[in-house]
């Protein structure tokens, strides 16, 4: 096996070389609950539900009118939540 002769400097520039190296390679983790990690996992829950309930309906659910009815209304209140949100 050969030695290497590093120089004090080269030998931290090397280790400081390798820390950026681990750090920028590493996975992110931002923490980004911010009061909302409830409602984010009520959304997926909900997003979850409909696509559920659009599988059963395409493969031929059938679907009385009062269903459909709370259907439209529940669009609705989602539609508006959204607006809320988004302006």
């Amino acid at each position: 096996m050969k030695k290497i002769i590093l120089k004090e400097s080269e030998l931290i520039k090397l280790i400081e070389t390798a820390m950026d190296l681990d750090i920028y390679s590493q996975q992110s983790v931002m923490d980004t609950d911010n009061g909302n990690m409830d409602a984010e996992d009520s959304i997926e829950e909900i997003i979850s539900r409909l696509k559920e309930l659009l599988y059963m309906l395409k493969s031929g659910k059938k679907v009385s009118s009062n269903l459909k009815t709370k259907i439209y209304r529940n669009l609705d209140d989602i539609n508006n939540t959204y607006s809320e949100i988004k302006y």
